[in-house]
């Protein structure tokens, strides 16, 4: 009896220390599968790329279709401007006649509203320690990715404004004429087609304004930007988008056109199926106020979490002359 009970205890002593499963002894120690034995060994021989890889998203690029002006004080809530249309118009006279046409001027105030906004960061003093341990600069990834927060509100804005508070944007502006196509199919229009119904959308800017305002910006959805780079049916070698671009309405006004695919005019318009906006990129013309560009704040320790606030002001897109600019949706 007592000498079963002594191997008892050495099988049990050996089992634990060589690391073997014993159908006499619970295993309580170490790797308890060979899954997990493998796994533990994968994981000492793998390394870990110094590279953190960050998600990839859609680029901001409202700044390329809208002028942003940060020349205002930062404390303001709107921004006014004034506007004026000049009645003068002379005619023919007597020699000693006194009755001259007078000019005129009627002035009107217009105020553009900016909205305060703000984002923030949060750190763990845990993570932080990590982070430093590992040599990954979380702080730093935090930053650019709280920095991105921003702009992506930003452009958001820009392209569609702001309902809860009013304002539109770039692509739904209040100012800006519509029109549609109705008889215009891109999966079976010609070349000649296309630049005919691009064309007019630059005619109509151009003569609806009375000549003042020649088109140099023309955005396509980007659902249908493809059609562009197909070889144009007339002439030999060369796209119906470089064909275009080199026989368009501006051009032969001295005005070089910008025709570029925008993917935020997928399915917006009318019908739902794309919008083409058509219109001259001129500060005088339209403007996005941000008289307070992002700023983060100093750090504020909150428990064991450091909080980095951000804040910034900014506005949805005026314009200012509702000529310069035409929207073509889809059918």
């Amino acid at each position: 009896m007592k000498k079963n009970l002594i191997t008892a205890v050495i099988d049990s002593a050996m089992a634990m220390k060589c690391g073997l499963d014993s159908a006499k002894v619970a295993f309580t120690d170490g790797l308890k599968t060979i899954d997990d034995g493998l796994a533990f060994t994968i994981s000492q021989l793998s390394s870990v790329e110094s590279r953190v890889y960050e998600v990839k998203y859609q680029n901001i690029r409202f700044e390329e279709f809208v002028p942003v002006d940060s020349s205002d004080p930062e404390y303001v809530d709107d921004v006014t401007y004034l506007s004026y249309d000049a009645v003068t118009m002379g005619k023919f006279i007597a020699a000693n006649g006194k009755d001259l046409p007078e000019s005129d001027i009627n002035m009107s105030k217009s105020k553009i509203p900016v909205f305060y906004g703000g984002v923030a960061m949060r750190y763990s003093l845990d993570e932080l320690r990590k982070s430093q341990a590992m040599n990954l600069p979380i702080d730093a990834t935090k930053a650019q990715a709280n920095y991105r927060g921003y702009l992506e509100h930003k452009q958001k804005t820009a392209y569609f404004g702001d309902t809860d508070r009013g304002v539109t944007g770039l692509f739904n502006s209040d100012n800006v004429a519509e029109t549609a196509l109705t008889s215009f199919d891109p999966a079976t229009a010609s070349g000649e087609e296309w630049v005919d119904m691009l064309n007019s959308q630059l005619e109509t800017v151009y003569v609806n304004s009375a000549n003042v305002h020649v088109p140099n910006v023309q955005l396509i959805p980007q659902t249908i930007w493809g059609y562009l780079l197909k070889p144009m049916t007339s002439v030999s070698n060369i796209t119906i988008l470089e064909y275009y671009l080199a026989n368009n309405y501006s051009k032969s006004l001295g005005v070089n056109l910008t025709v570029t695919p925008v993917f935020q005019l997928n399915g917006i318009g009318t019908n739902s199926t794309g919008r083409i906006m058509s219109y001259e990129l001129n500060p005088m013309n339209l403007v996005m106020k941000d008289p307070m560009p992002y700023r983060t704040i100093a750090p504020q320790p909150d428990g064991l979490t450091v909080k980095v606030p951000a804040e910034y002001k900014f506005g949805g897109v005026e314009v200012r002359y509702p000529g310069c600019a035409l929207y073509t949706d889809l059918a």
